[in-house]
C-alpha cells in the first residue's frame, strides 16, 4: 500500500513503521535549547527510541496547555485523515469564540446584579442617617448607632451589638420567700 496512490487506499498510520513515511524533522519536535542541553548532557538524539520518547514527553507536555495539539501531531492526524486537521482548528475557533461569549454573558450578568444593589445600599446608608437625624434631638446615642449601622451596615450592627455595654444582671438573686408550713408536732 503506498501513500496517497490516488485509488481511495487510505495511507497507514504513522505509528506503525511502514516505508515512504518518514519522520518529522527534529527541528519541529525538539527545541533548538532542548536539543542542545540534551547534547551537552551525553543523550544520543540519533538513538530511535531516545527520540520517540522525547517526542512523546514534549507531545504530553503541550497537550493539556494548548488549544490545538502541537504540529507534528496535526501533521500526522492530516497522515491518516486529510480533512481532520481543518475539523480540529474549525472546532477549536468554535469553542473559542463560544467560550468568549460565556465569558461576557457572565460579566454581563454580574454587573446586572451589582449595579441594583450599590443602589440599594446607598438608599439604605441615606435613610439610617435622616433616621439618625430625626432621633438626635431625643437621644444622642441612639442616633449615633443608627448612623454606624445604617452606614456600616451589617458589620457595624453587629459589631455594635456586640460591643455595646449592658447592664449586668445581679450576681445573688434569692428565690421568692415562700410562707412556712405551720409546725406540726
Amino acid at each position: 500500500m503506498s501513500k496517497g496512490n490516488g485509488n481511495g487506499e487510505k495511507p497507514r498510520p504513522p505509528s506503525k513503521p511502514t516505508e515512504g513515511i518518514a519522520e518529522p524533522p527534529r527541528h519541529e519536535i525538539i527545541p533548538p535549547a532542548l536539543e542542545s542541553a540534551l547534547k551537552s548532557s551525553g543523550v544520543d538524539l540519533k538513538d530511535p527510541n531516545v527520540f520517540r520518547a522525547l517526542e512523546i514527553s514534549l507531545t504530553m507536555m503541550f497537550t493539556g496547555s494548548l488549544p490545538l495539539p502541537p504540529p507534528a501531531i496535526l501533521k500526522e492526524y492530516g497522515n491518516i485523515r486529510p480533512e481532520l486537521v481543518d475539523m480540529l482548528v474549525k472546532l477549536t475557533e468554535e469553542q473559542s469564540v463560544h467560550r468568549r461569549d460565556m465569558e461576557r454573558k457572565r460579566t454581563e450578568g454580574s454587573e446586572t446584579r451589582l449595579n441594583p444593589s450599590q443602589w440599594i445600599g446607598a438608599t439604605v446608608a441615606l435613610g439610617g442617617l435622616a433616621l439618625a437625624a430625626v432621633v438626635s434631638p431625643s437621644n444622642t446615642i441612639a442616633s449615633v448607632v443608627l448612623a454606624i449601622a445604617g452606614v456600616g451596615g451589617p458589620t457595624a450592627a453587629i459589631w455594635l451589638a456586640r460591643n455595646m455595654k449592658t447592664p449586668s444582671p445581679p450576681t445573688h438573686l434569692s428565690p421568692p420567700s415562700m410562707p412556712k408550713p405551720p409546725h406540726v408536732s
